[in-house]
């Protein structure tokens, strides 16, 4: 009978507060560490656009033609995409100034936002950084 009791304790309390602290831990790394609401637990994924409509912009680059060149550089501009900290933009900075030769780069985040209220369909950046070559 004592383990019976302690099947019910561990159903009825144990798995819920477990619960909440899964999705205590997915709340404090969306708002701390900007992850992606729809990464972890998916908590809130439908408050937000899919992180796949992201856009990379890079001035005097395609982004389609730097993810061709590796499989390194598909993974760190992906990984940017999910979650746009400084140091996945920092990291995603570094290797296109490795890969492409240049001096300097200027990589930006941008993610669509849409309002019901105005009807309107607009972008905001979420993160950017210029990086020089002689900054490494």
């Amino acid at each position: 009978m004592r383990s019976n009791t302690k099947k019910e304790l561990l159903l009825k309390y144990g798995i819920p507060c477990l619960s909440v602290v899964v999705v205590a831990v997915q709340l404090f790394f969306v708002s701390e560490r900007q992850l992606s609401k729809w990464k972890g637990g998916g908590y809130g994924m439908y408050s937000e656009i899919h992180y796949y409509y992201n856009q990379i912009y890079i001035p005097d680059l395609s982004v389609d033609s730097l993810v061709k060149t590796s499989l390194e550089m598909k993974e760190t501009l992906g990984y940017l995409m999910v979650m746009p900290n400084d140091k996945n933009i920092e990291n995603a900075a570094k290797l296109i100034l490795e890969t492409t030769q240049r001096d300097s780069v200027f990589v930006q985040l941008w993610k669509p936002v849409v309002s019901l209220k105005n009807k309107t369909f607009t972008r905001a950046l979420v993160n950017e950084i210029y990086l020089k070559k002689s900054d490494l």
